[in-house]
């Protein structure tokens, strides 16, 4: 290779680099993903995450538990009269053997959606806890919300869980994140 054409492929290769410096800095350049799962920032948006982005229709029954589930559990009055537990792929690769292991917590971005149905077995409401515990709304780590199917907004994750807490701090909540669906498991 001649000198003439070692600087020739040295200014198109720093012309190429350059070029590629240039378009990382501009603003519609695509950016790396941010770590931070806060991207919940309405009561609209938490629907739409669980209805279009990461539909709750594909998730996983909990683990050990009734498909459908009637009743109540001790301390509670709320999610009557049946029951369909569902968790997002998050959530349940947090689960060994069905469980969340002792002093584990879910990881943010976890879901867990509980469908209330009538005695029909028509879904009613939708309750909804999304695992964000770096956000200032959230109750015990989770944002809790209460949905009709069309989206209407029964109770607003904006009220930190002040209606859920106290019932999901009973029992066995503490020890498995809030999450009292464990209390309905078999085995």
């Amino acid at each position: 290779m001649t000198h003439k054409q070692i600087i020739g492929l040295a200014l198109t290769l720093g012309a190429g680099i350059g070029a590629m410096a240039v378009q990382s800095c501009r603003k519609d350049a695509p950016t790396a993903p941010s770590s931070s799962t806060s991207a919940i920032t309405s009561d609209a948006a938490l629907f739409k995450l669980i209805t279009e982005t990461d539909p709750f229709s594909g998730y996983t029954l909990f683990p050990n538990a009734d498909a459908v589930t009637k009743g109540t559990l001790n301390g509670s009055e709320a999610h009557q009269p049946l029951v369909r537990v569902s968790i997002n792929a998050k959530a349940l690769s947090a689960l060994q053997g069905g469980k969340l292991p002792a002093g584990a917590k879910f990881p943010d971005g976890s879901v867990i959606v509980k469908e209330i149905r009538n005695t029909s077995g028509v879904t009613t409401e939708m309750t909804v806890i999304y695992k964000d515990s770096g956000n200032p709304l959230a109750g015990n780590g989770w944002l809790w919300a209460d949905f009709s199917p069309t989206g209407s907004v029964g109770y607003s994750f904006t009220g930190r869980g002040s209606e859920c807490t106290s019932c999901h701090s009973r029992e066995r909540g503490p020890q498995n994140d809030s999450v009292r669906t464990f209390e309905r498991q078999k085995g």
